[in-house]
């Protein structure tokens, strides 16, 4: 299913539409380096989407074969035929993206992937496309019950790019809110701020990604009641996406080195993202797995961060940052090209593609903090590429 890539366009022209939107209302809420981290670490989930993907339809289409419910759903008139079909799919991969994602805040193996699309200060349907190269992982483990519940996998993949689709358009500060009926069933752009803030009464709100009624089933809503703070508690302060998707997963295994309570470090694997071996954590949070008891010892502290100035730092001069535009949009189109085309290339083609591909996004990370490290990336990239056209185009 390519309704993401097919769409892509769409995507690109609704962010630019925004860009001229709000610089017209004089809100500015898009900052360059910002978008292009955001971008960056879009097209490199895109790359590694695809092959984790293939993983998860292999495992779903294998219990599928074990599945007790396709007959279940024939008798019921809930065959790929029926519009019911749709509907109730649509609807029960919702509610399991809600208790994925609600999983992927409060256990830190999973926080450590979902981490990279909360860690952009900013707030902007380029914000949208920030997401991990592992997702797919944590998400689709969530969603093979409907294998077994006799949904094949073409409807599951058809359904699961609409989801995603819809989580796009709530991702902006330019929609305020919505009609109240419409507040109520759906998430909107107000319930999703809410969810990006790391204000302290906003953390772990509004999970829902269709549908809002969950979060008022499940305890977990809250009304956008004043302008939200966006990020992380801790906020990265770096556009660097290598950092970006990497860096909860550096501190868990780290903490796990460092500590002497080795137990106590692997079940912090699986415990809430505050949670740490005791030797390595604050004196008042030791032993502290209670997010609610976690969160009101930290309150004033979170409090202060919130109300610090956003992290804003340009990489270079106009014609550096024009440099940073040129160094994202050649990577990404090779990248659209050869997802569109892997079937006609060996695999060993493919792994030298994808790994220029995700060396050309180290190299641009680097660009973006203002490091221009020529002889180590940026020669080696341009030598890469050029053998690449050359092999493949002459």
């Amino acid at each position: 299913m390519r309704l993401i890539e097919t769409i892509a366009p769409i995507y690109i022209l609704l962010m630019l539409a925004e860009v001229l939107y709000t610089r017209f209302k004089k809100q500015d809420y898009y900052f360059y380096e910002d978008s292009l981290a955001d971008l960056s670490l879009g097209v490199l989930s895109r790359i590694f989407d695809g092959l984790i993907l293939l993983g998860i339809v292999y495992v779903y289409q294998h219990l599928y074969q074990f599945s007790w419910g396709v007959e279940f759903l024939s008798k019921l008139y809930l065959s790929p035929t029926s519009p019911i079909h749709w509907v109730v799919l649509f609807i029960l991969l919702d509610f399991l993206f809600y208790w994925a994602h609600r999983y992927s805040h409060e256990i830190k193996v999973l926080w450590a992937s979902h981490v990279v699309h909360h860690s952009s200060e900013e707030f902007n349907l380029s914000v949208a496309l920030r997401q991990s190269f592992v997702r797919n992982i944590g998400i689709g483990l969530f969603y093979l019950p409907l294998s077994l519940l006799g949904f094949p996998v073409e409807s599951y993949l058809i359904i699961d790019a609409l989801n995603r689709t819809y989580q796009f358009w709530v991702h902006t500060r330019a929609i305020k809110k919505l009609p109240a009926w419409f507040e109520f069933i759906f998430v909107t752009p107000s319930h999703h701020r809410v969810h990006h803030a790391m204000n302290p009464e906003y953390i772990d709100r509004n999970y829902g990604g269709v549908f809002i009624f969950w979060d008022r089933m499940f305890g977990t809503f809250c009304e956008e009641t004043k302008e939200p703070r966006y990020g992380l508690v801790s906020q990265l302060h770096t556009y660097d996406p290598v950092t970006a998707e990497l860096h909860v997963f550096r501190d868990l295994f780290s903490d796990l080195w460092k500590t002497k309570y080795k137990w106590q470090g692997i079940r912090s694997f699986f415990s809430y993202p505050s949670v740490r071996p005791d030797d390595l954590q604050s004196t008042v949070d030791r032993g502290v797995t209670d997010p609610k008891i976690w969160l009101s010892h930290n309150k004033w502290e979170i409090d202060r961060k919130a109300k610090m100035p956003q992290y804003r730092r340009k990489a270079g001069d106009t014609f550096y940052r024009f440099y940073l535009l040129v160094s994202f949009i050649v990577p990404t189109v090779l990248t659209l090209y050869f997802l569109k085309r892997m079937h006609q290339f060996s695999f060993g083609e493919i792994s030298s593609v994808f790994f220029l591909l995700v060396f050309s996004f180290i190299s641009l990370g680097r660009l973006l903090e203002g490091k221009k490290e020529w002889i180590r990336f940026e020669i080696p990239k341009y030598i890469s590429w050029l053998v690449l056209l050359v092999y493949f185009f002459l």
